[in-house]
């Protein structure tokens, strides 16, 4: 995905990669509309419950939200209104494949995950690079649609790919209880998206806030600087990965509770380590990779690695809580994130927009950070509370360090059985 980003740059420019900004935002909007029934409480659910029910009530919700999630989205202009009929096409295919990976996350199938999750990457940057190659030679406009229709391309295959794995586990039709199953995955996904959802809007809410008082070419520089920023989250979300799908089917309080511990710590070190290595990063090393408009986004980029390590962290603790279904706790810590980011957004992106278009970029950045921060703080005291764990707990030890050696022996013996 790195590779894409830097197509993207190259190819689209600032202004071509705000709006690409735009579109995706719009798409992961529609995706925790969709994820309300279904998305990763699947995860939860899989091992406990009817894989045909989970599966039948997911594809009907995804279908309803989809559709009612892009009309709002619409009316409220909060997506490129160029570009709506892609966007209803591809949330589609996306909601179907998330349901089928998280099947597929919920069974433990954690190789058969990544490979589909390598497989879209690929299969974007393949068709990427081959349609920006032949548009080149047949001296055709090379515009975003290119990344748009390859973004589509790379998630259509292994979605129908997917079908066959599904196919096996779905089990026959029996629609016994399903009433009470919908109730039951409502529940928890209501707790669990509208955690996302604010997550998301933490996230993201200054893109809307830059676009509008900015524009797209500025959005563009803020977006390069969150995605090199937010590279950081490339080893911890693959701990989560595992962390979620142990709790889940593990619910004993010490090991969970250990588990999480040291995975915490390693994410912290690494991501310690990770933004050290981006802090060193020339600007004009990050201009030659990925085009003269992102000369000036390293300032960017430093005021968003302070809350990428915070949100690196958090994603540790959040997982504890919603390995044991506990998505509410999430829920707020998430809200808290969106209030800090709403407040101090609304208040100083216009004011220093007026002063400067860098000024307002990185005081964004800083923004996010805030709210990273205070996500975290609250959710560190729930997982302290909640397992009597103490702050000298989280100090590093050498058995955390031997647990960080058997984690990346495992991804190194992972990369070598795929070469084979």
């Amino acid at each position: 995905m790195f590779i894409v980003v830097i197509i993207n740059s190259n190819t689209f420019g600032a202004e071509g990669t705000g709006t690409i900004a735009l579109f995706i935002l719009g798409l992961t909007l529609l995706q925790v509309l969709s994820n309300f029934v279904g998305g990763s409480t699947l995860v939860f659910l899989t091992p406990q419950k009817n894989n045909f029910q989970i599966l039948f009530l997911s594809y009907l919700w995804a279908i309803v939200s989809n559709i009612g999630g892009l009309l709002l989205l619409r009316t409220l202009h909060l997506i490129p209104e160029e570009y709506t009929w892609q966007l209803l096409i591809l949330t589609f295919v996306y909601s179907i494949y998330y349901i089928h990976i998280s099947i597929m996350q919920g069974k433990e199938d954690i190789k058969l995950f990544n490979g589909y999750q390598l497989s879209q990457a690929l299969l974007l940057i393949l068709s990427l690079a081959g349609a920006i190659f032949y548009c080149s030679k047949q001296h055709l406009p090379t515009t975003i649609d290119i990344y748009i229709y390859a973004f589509l391309f790379s998630y259509a295959v292994p979605t129908f790919a997917s079908c066959f794995y599904i196919g096996k586990r779905m089990g026959k039709p029996n629609f016994q209880g399903i009433g009470s199953l919908l109730i039951e995955m409502f529940k928890l996904g209501f707790w669990t998206q509208l955690a996302n959802l604010t997550q998301l809007l933490t996230y993201r809410l200054n893109y809307y806030l830059i676009g509008g008082y900015l524009g797209r070419k500025p959005l563009g520089i803020y977006e390069l600087g969150s995605k090199l920023s937010e590279a950081v989250w490339i080893f911890p979300k693959s701990m989560c990965l595992i962390q979620y799908a142990r709790i889940a089917n593990n619910q004993e309080k010490e090991y969970t509770k250990n588990l999480t511990l040291s995975m915490f710590k390693v994410v912290l070190l690494f991501s310690l380590i990770a933004i050290l290595v981006l802090l060193l990063l020339p600007a004009s090393f990050i201009a030659w990779i990925f085009g003269p408009d992102f000369i000036n986004s390293k300032p960017v980029i430093c005021s968003l690695l302070p809350g990428i390590v915070f949100l690196a962290c958090n994603s540790i603790l959040s997982h504890y809580f919603a390995g044991y279904g506990k998505y509410w706790i999430n829920a707020i810590g998430s809200i808290i994130g969106l209030v800090v980011t709403a407040a101090l957004g609304f208040l100083l992106i216009p004011k220093a927009s007026s002063i400067s278009t860098m000024l307002a970029l990185q005081i964004a950045g800083w923004i996010s950070s805030a709210a990273y921060f205070a996500s975290m703080i609250y959710t560190l005291i729930c997982f302290l509370k909640q397992t009597t764990a103490r702050l000298s707990d989280f100090l590093l030890t050498s058995a955390d360090i031997r647990f960080a050696k058997e984690v990346i022996a495992e991804k190194l013996q992972t990369l070598k059985a795929r070469k084979q």
